[in-house]
């Protein structure tokens, strides 16, 4: 099951196709800021977004990723 999780964090990005959509963790401080700005406020709460979403730094596409990530 592990296996399978890892595979999916590898896809790529749907509308540039660049490759690893990162977590929050995985931003710099500089990304983050990008995020913040971007943000979509009356979608979901900021935490919600740091806990559940991934992130193309090349285009700046928003996942929303299930939020039990439990393997």
């Amino acid at each position: 099951m592990k296996e399978l999780f890892n595979m999916s964090d590898r896809k790529g990005c749907p509308r540039c196709e660049k490759r690893g959509l990162k977590t929050w963790a995985e931003l710099s401080e500089e990304e983050r800021e990008v995020v913040k700005r971007l943000g979509r406020p009356t979608e979901y709460s900021e935490e919600e977004r740091q806990t559940s979403h991934r992130w193309c730094t090349r285009c700046w596409y928003e996942e929303a990723t299930p939020s039990q990530r439990h393997a």
